[in-house]
């Protein structure tokens, strides 16, 4: 729901003043020399005009040219400064508290607000409200002041011209509105664009990041994807400058009416006051005071009239910048039960669980049950589309049931800190990748400072990395990638899934899941990679992700998934033994692999 300008405005200065006070002094001092130095500066020539056509004292007037020439300049000098320490703080406030805000809404905000395009594109659309210094937020910051320093401006100099042609300020601000009217409806015309530049931003932004992606290169040249790439940035490039092009008459077509309408209202004004000057209802003192304060006039309608339009279009961004951040997380509880009340062992209870991805009617799990005993081997197989990972970021508590519940010890996990509940839980996904920082923060996640050398050997000489980081100049400092460092190195596939083996033994948790993270290689390399790990945490419990039957065999008890439903349970000889759809899917498979093995031979 999109808010009001002032509840923006309300909400950014806010934000601005509480994490920076200071900010405040350097507006005020902003504040009242903009609307000193331009009147100072009409005060000076009024007087110069008065000395050369009235015999008057000379000496006594260059005094006090020279004192507000002086006052004029200390003025100016403090504007300039205020005017630079505003705009430095606007930039730091926008790039540290707005900025950080949004990044860590970003990484704390649940999952599922960030899985989705339609979410993805209103995070895209936020940082369009920070990114730049001509627009969104720090523009705000900018346009604001300007606002009132013109509102007030234009009220001092509204009753100078009053006192003497009421008519010409009505003029004025007949043909001032009318640009504003115009002006408003190019820079609506902007704000309803913007979102359409902004969806094909983002589309660039992924081409950009895949087509540059080192993990992609090679497929990128030996199936000529370059080609692709190139007519799809085309594409994008020619609709932009489309969109960009009809902006630019909108503003031109508004720039010309406009400089028009200045023109007459300027010629009007100022001839109503030379006829006031050729009739002798006014002397040429006045006529110069006057025709100052109708420029100033012009110059605050002016100058009001564009801070109004680049308001309304700072206003839009900011509504999406507060949307995004203010999106309800179901998930996240600060305020929890602390995980250390839980007494072991640890039982965990799936009770009726139903789960739908937004805009599906169909649910992807749907009455599910079943219990993990504490130390227990689980396997959860099927093919693929079952809805195994699903089951997992449920227990992650990276989504929430829509119906059901799913407990820890009888306890529903949504009553838990979240942060203390997931530091129950070692993940290993299928599609993992290791940061672009070094060995050891990928595999301890927390700073130099705080991390465990103890546990991080463990973990290296568990998981069988050790010897590859030794053999490294900079050992558990080194890069992975060049991102940070041109000395950083690539792991392979198989040295990847060891990485993050020692990820799961570092964080040495109760619960280890591993989301079919071997799925490239075949049934029987994955197998032995699931022994491995069996072995490195027996003292935990754990559950084992495959859609290939022949690598979960091991395991206490397996639980065989289809359309998200539990079909079969039981051990691998006893599900063999039942001679059902697990047997079905497991002869099949043997049979794909004995043919593989035929044919290599």
């Amino acid at each position: 729901m999109s808010k009001t300008v002032l509840n923006n405005i309300h909400y950014v200065y806010k934000e601005t003043f509480k994490n920076y006070p200071r900010i405040k002094w350097f507006l005020l001092i902003n504040f009242i020399t903009e609307l000193l130095v331009p009147f100072l500066a009409i005060v000076i020539t009024t007087i110069v005009v008065y000395i050369l056509t009235n015999n008057t004292n000379v000496e006594a007037y260059i005094l006090i040219i020279i004192g507000v020439t002086v006052l004029t300049y200390i003025l100016e000098s403090l504007r300039y400064w205020s005017f630079l320490r505003y705009s430095f703080e606007n930039t730091f406030t926008r790039n540290s508290t707005f900025w950080n805000r949004l990044s860590k809404h970003q990484i704390t905000t649940d999952y599922i607000n960030v899985e989705s395009m339609d979410k993805r594109k209103i995070i895209s659309k936020a940082f369009e409200a920070i990114k730049s210094n001509y627009y969104g937020i720090e523009m705000l910051l900018k346009q604001t002041p300007l606002i009132l320093i013109n509102i007030v401006g234009l009220i001092i100099y509204g009753v100078l011209i009053t006192l003497y042609v009421p008519v010409v300020l009505v003029i004025l601000v007949l043909m001032t509105i009318i640009n504003f009217i115009l002006t408003k409806r190019a820079n609506i015309y902007l704000a309803n664009k913007k979102n359409e530049l902004n969806d094909e931003f983002l589309e660039q932004y992924y081409l950009t990041k895949d087509s540059t992606n080192p993990n992609y290169g090679k497929d990128i040249r030996l199936y000529n994807l370059g080609n692709w790439f190139d007519k799809l940035f085309v594409n994008l490039t020619k609709n932009r400058r489309r969109v960009t092009s009809k902006i630019e008459k909108r503003f031109l077509t508004a720039n010309f009416s406009n400089t028009l309408f200045l023109f007459i209202r300027d010629a009007v004004g100022y001839g109503i006051v030379i006829g006031l000057v050729i009739n002798n209802r006014i002397d040429l003192t006045t006529f110069t005071f006057l025709t100052g304060i109708i420029t100033g006039f012009s110059l605050w309608l002016n100058g009001f009239t564009e801070a109004s339009n680049q308001l309304r279009a700072c206003n839009i961004s900011v509504d999406k910048y507060r949307e995004c951040i203010e999106t309800e997380d179901r998930l996240r509880n600060n305020q929890g039960l602390s995980v250390s009340d839980l007494k072991l062992p640890i039982t965990v209870e799936f009770k009726n669980v139903t789960f739908s991805y937004p805009k599906s009617k169909k649910p992807v799990i749907e009455n599910l049950n079943f219990k993990i005993i504490s130390g227990e081997n689980l396997a959860l197989v099927g093919n693929n589309g079952a809805g195994k990972t699903t089951v997992i970021k449920l227990l992650c508590g990276l989504y929430k049931p829509d119906e059901g519940s799913i407990e820890f010890n009888g306890i529903n996990v949504s009553e838990f800190s979240t942060e203390d509940y997931m530091s129950l839980i070692s993940v290993v996904f299928q599609d993992s990748e290791p940061l672009s920082l070094t060995i050891e923060d990928n595999i301890s996640c927390v700073k130099n400072s705080d991390v465990d050398k103890a546990k991080l050997d463990y973990a290296l000489e568990n998981s069988g990395l050790k010897d590859k980081v030794m053999s490294l100049e900079n050992k558990e400092k080194t890069y992975i990638t060049q991102t940070f460092d041109e000395s950083g190195i690539r792991l392979s596939g198989g040295e990847i899934q060891k990485l993050m083996l020692a990820r799961s033994l570092y964080k040495g948790t109760s619960l280890l899941v591993l989301d079919e993270p071997t799925a490239s290689l075949d049934p029987i390399s994955e197998e032995k990679m699931y022994l491995k790990y069996e072995e490195y945490t027996e003292d935990s419990t754990s559950i084992f992700i495959s859609h290939r039957l022949a690598s979960t065999k091991f395991c206490d008890r397996i639980i065989f998934l289809d359309d998200g439903k539990i079909v079969e349970e039981g051990t691998h000889k006893e599900l063999m033994k039942l001679n059902k759809l697990y047997r079905e899917v497991f002869d099949i498979q043997a049979q794909y692999y004995m043919e593989g093995e035929e044919n290599e031979s």
